[in-house]
């Protein structure tokens, strides 16, 4: 005779899809690293002047900075934590795809522009907030 036992199944994510996780993190991380040295550095990366029109800033150094914080740290930090395995990872990782998301918003808004990576990033920042639920959907949002 077998007896139930009380501890409820815990749902397992396929390796693939932690592994996904880690690379949508990993490749947001570089491009906003990318991009946000390339505006510092006196725009390299060639956006157009007029797209600060609408915005308080008068030369894309702000922004770069911005787009290193906002984006790629978070990004960086949640993509660290996954491959580690860190307690924070589920958090960190629902932080810095809501952060991707929240910056493309923003870049539409303010800027009322349009560029081909936007619909991309904004994909990229949806993938990994999903990812990271199904990664994660059996665990806590912070585990010690």
């Amino acid at each position: 005779m077998s007896v139930p036992t009380t501890e409820p199944v815990r749902a397992v994510a396929h390796p693939f899809a932690r592994a996904a996780l880690i690379c949508v993190e990993g490749f947001v991380t570089v491009g906003a690293v990318f991009g946000g040295v390339g505006l510092i550095a006196n725009n390299a990366i060639g956006m157009l002047p007029e797209w600060l029109e609408r915005t308080p800033f008068t030369s894309w150094f702000w922004p770069g900075v911005l787009l290193l914080l906002v984006v790629a740290l978070p990004m960086g930090a949640a993509g660290f934590a996954e491959i580690t395995r860190r307690g924070w990872a589920f958090a960190g990782s629902l932080i810095a795809g809501s952060a991707q998301i929240g910056w493309i918003v923003a870049q539409w808004l303010i800027f009322q522009r349009y560029f081909v990576l936007q619909p991309i990033m904004l994909a990229c920042g949806i993938i990994v907030v999903v990812l990271a639920w199904w990664v994660h959907r059996a665990e806590p949002l912070w585990r010690r």
